[in-house]
């Protein structure tokens, strides 16, 4: 079991994928210089119901482990930081610091890091080349297909409800098949029969 300090926010961390935050809590600011001096992580958790402050949100149990991947004195003060997602964890027990600050118990949760794309999702990897693409962001080389997935949940217009949804889905084909049927739902892609033709 390894313990870590909580980040809880209104929006989701996925793997492979960077956050900008604004430090500015006493709690938070603390526990940043822990994790630069000691180059260690914190979690990213999505907040269920509540608000930022201390005894006052509900956490989902599966988040994001995060590192510090920059970080600089704003002109307005506050410390600003780039979170890099690591990787997924579920958190098995809390505690809450006298400054207010969140620590949980968590278990890292591991999944199979499968270079192939499957052939039914291969559009995957081609819709976020395109998006890539009109953002004028450099294409990603050869990357896995959960780093493909996680890039695609993080760059579309989907709700933090769904994101976190994602995220918990164990396993990188299940976690396909529910980003393929929203997409559906969504209109960006036309309904895929078994053979691959589009309807």
């Amino acid at each position: 079991m390894i313990e870590l300090p909580l980040f809880p926010l209104k929006t989701v961390l996925l793997p492979g994928n960077k956050l900008s935050l604004k430090i500015f809590e006493p709690r938070y600011l603390d526990m940043i210089a822990q994790c630069m001096r000691e180059d260690s992580r914190f979690g990213v958790v999505l907040i269920h119901k509540g608000e930022e402050t201390p005894g006052n949100s509900d956490i989902y149990s599966v988040g994001t482990t995060a590192n510090i991947d920059d970080w600089q004195n704003r002109a307005d003060g506050l410390l600003g930081i780039t979170a890099l997602g690591v990787e997924r964890f579920e958190i098995k027990k809390t505690h809450t610091q006298a400054d207010g600050l969140t620590t949980a118990d968590i278990e890292i949760l591991n999944e199979p890091e499968s270079l192939e794309t499957p052939e039914q999702f291969s559009y995957m990897k081609e819709l976020l080349d395109h998006i890539n693409a009109q953002e004028g962001e450099s294409q990603p080389g050869q990357i896995s297909f959960s780093a493909v997935m996680y890039q695609l949940i993080y760059l579309l217009p989907l709700g933090a409800t769904l994101k976190q949804r994602l995220l918990e889905v164990p396993d990188c084909n299940d976690r396909a098949v529910v980003l393929h049927a929203e997409l559906i739902r969504l209109g960006v892609i036309q309904y895929v029969k078994p053979d691959g033709i589009h309807s």
